[in-house]
């Protein structure tokens, strides 16, 4: 990454990555590989006190948080380049970034990124050339699903705040139910939307939504969301981030480790 960077332009062409933003990208990167993935195991305690001692240090670090005085760690230590999988690339895209924010113009900036990234590693040998290949595609996947989902969850964060989710013979009466959770797409037609959530048996909606904005949905998508029935109708009160298809798996899908008897 250091590198990389280093070989960035000083003073960029227009058009170019900026020094800045592939800094701020890359430490994001760090963030997400230390914090979320896989390629840091959880810590094993020998015994009681260790555990005891490891809760201590653990509210200490949310004191220092809440005054603020906390950096976040983005030291890799040694790890080693092979031990970065597509996969990584896809859920920093596509789940982590996009849950921090909805700036499309920043989203396509760490795409860009990434994409050159990839490209100097492949340049200085460092990949085989179906490793590369591999990154390249998932990139090329996950890249336009991002984007489309932030315009997703940024046209509907307005949509909810403007009250453009209650029809006029709805307003002023109660809600008879909450639903919230993170609620899979499962039906689009052109009136609405249909979704599951994990802790529900059911089917919720239909939940009504302009043309424009279902054009931008699609079949998986899931949404970070609270919606309430007001009458018998659907209506979406609140909304967060909203995630592509293609960085969730299905529970069926996932296949779990043999029991051997």
């Amino acid at each position: 990454m250091d590198q990389f960077i280093k070989r960035l332009p000083a003073v960029s062409k227009p058009g170019a990555i900026k020094n800045e933003m592939a800094e701020q990208c890359l430490e994001m990167l760090c963030q997400y590989l230390i914090h979320f993935s896989d390629l840091f195991q959880d810590i094993e305690f020998a015994d009681e006190n260790e555990f005891a001692e490891w809760e201590e240090n653990l509210e200490s670090h949310m004191v220092d948080l809440l005054e603020g005085d906390v950096e976040p760690s983005s030291d890799l230590g040694r790890l080693p380049l092979d031990a970065l999988d597509p996969e990584h690339v896809r859920d920093f895209l596509g789940w982590f970034v996009v849950r921090e924010t909805s700036d499309i113009d920043l989203i396509q900036g760490y795409a860009a990124v990434l994409q050159q990234w990839i490209e100097f590693i492949h340049t200085q040998g460092w990949w085989k050339k179906n490793e590369y290949i591999d990154f390249v595609e998932i990139m090329a996947e996950v890249t336009p699903a991002a984007e489309r989902v932030a315009r997703v969850a940024r046209v509907l964060f307005h949509f909810v705040r403007s009250g453009g989710g209650i029809a006029p013979r709805l307003r002023g009466k109660r809600f008879s139910r909450f639903v919230e959770g993170h609620g899979r797409v499962n039906t689009i037609d052109d009136a609405g939307i249909t979704m599951d959530f994990d802790a529900q048996d059911e089917i919720i909606g239909p939940l009504l939504l302009p043309k424009v904005i279902l054009d931008l949905i699609e079949t998986g998508d899931v949404f970070d969301v609270e919606l309430g029935l007001r009458g018998d109708t659907w209506v979406m009160v609140d909304i967060g981030p909203v995630y592509p298809a293609c960085v969730y798996v299905e529970v069926e899908e996932y296949q779990g480790l043999e029991k051997l008897s």
